[in-house]
């Protein structure tokens, strides 16, 4: 078989680079052919949907543009300027500095200003309060300066005479009668009619109730049966025409009895209202006093009944009755019977020391 020469081997594979080649090329100049296609369609796809400007987007784009224009021109003049010196730009730092001082300054004073805003608002909020609490108080005081006007003028009670007392002992011979008053009204006391009718059942049944008989120089002591003289008394009617209630009482450490008068404090005795009329109860009683000069009144008051007391004392004076008063709030009277001694019930408990010497007594007196 013969062989190819060298010269037709390379012509031949020339041959085929060049086919290739022209392939190639065929086939990217096919394919930019279709690429551009598509983007001729996307743009008139483009075009088709933009829609169109009116005048006044026109307008609004040509000032834009003539704006960026002149912002363009600015930048180009500043750019052909020549560059700032050192000293110009420590200048402007020293500047920049104190614009930066003043904004911190502002900024502390807006600080203090919001503060200051705060407390004028309180301020405020406390004036408006206030105005509101002054209205209101305005409002009550016209409120009552109307209903002052619009009350009547009471007429004074005529003022109480109170006379300065002339104080003078009782006499020792003299005969003391009681006035209790309390409640507005005044009871008469005669303690000595049913301290005779104690002392008479006593006499009667002496022999009796006596306990014991203490022998002494002079006259000798009896000592009485504490129990059976208390039991006899029990219930006890007393002579009394005075609606009072008459009692003997006791004490189981003391050796002597007590004599109570106990009015009734609604109904019994003599009211206020009675005293300025003639003739009432308690005048009729003081004639009965004034007929012996050596009868004494002696009146003892509580502090709620001053007024009363002070009436009945005018007529105790207009009838010529030696009288006195004192302070006194209890409901009774009470006397002691000293003239009989009874039995001790239970021994009395040890006093406490006391060193101190007590003021003397001042008992009652006339005035």
């Amino acid at each position: 078989m013969a062989r190819r020469s060298k010269s037709n081997e390379e012509g031949v594979n020339l041959d085929s680079l060049m086919d290739a080649l022209t392939n190639v090329v065929a086939v990217l100049i096919l394919v930019l052919i279709l690429v551009q296609t598509e983007v001729t369609n996307k743009v008139q796809e483009f075009f088709d949907n933009l829609q169109p400007a009116t005048p006044e987007e026109v307008q609004a784009s040509r000032e834009e543009l003539a704006k960026l224009q002149e912002e363009k021109k600015t930048r180009e003049e500043k750019l052909e300027e020549e560059a700032p010196s050192p000293e110009q730009l420590e200048e402007e730092k020293r500047k920049l500095a104190l614009l930066e001082k003043d904004a911190q300054l502002d900024e502390s004073l807006l600080a203090k200003l919001d503060e200051l805003k705060k407390l004028e608002e309180a301020a405020r909020a406390k004036r408006d309060a206030e105005q509101a609490e002054t209205s209101t108080l305005q409002e009550d005081i016209a409120r009552l300066e109307a209903q002052l006007d619009e009350t009547p003028v009471l007429a004074a009670e005529p003022p109480t005479e109170v006379t300065i007392p002339d104080s003078r002992e009782i006499p020792n011979n003299a005969k003391v009668y009681y006035a209790l008053v309390m409640k507005e009204r005044v009871h008469f006391i005669d303690p000595f009619t049913p301290m005779e009718t104690f002392y008479e059942v006593v006499e009667e049944n002496r022999k009796d109730w006596i306990r014991e008989r203490v022998r002494q120089r002079g006259a000798d002591r009896y000592i009485y049966d504490h129990e059976k003289v208390r039991e006899a008394f029990q219930g006890f009617d007393f002579p009394n025409g005075r609606n009072q209630t008459v009692e003997i009482a006791h004490t189981p450490t003391q050796t002597r009895l007590f004599l109570d008068i106990i009015p009734d404090a609604e109904e019994g005795g003599t009211p206020q209202e009675l005293l300025s009329q003639p003739n009432n109860p308690f005048a009729n009683i003081l004639k009965i006093l004034a007929r012996d000069k050596d009868n004494v009144l002696l009146f003892r008051v509580n502090p709620d009944s001053f007024n009363t007391y002070l009436l009945a004392r005018k007529l105790a004076d207009a009838a010529d009755v030696p009288a006195g008063w004192e302070i006194h709030t209890w409901d009774r009277y009470r006397q002691r019977l000293d003239e009989i001694e009874v039995n001790r019930l239970e021994e009395p408990p040890p006093r406490k020391p006391d060193n101190k010497p007590k003021p003397p007594r001042i008992g009652p007196k006339l005035d």
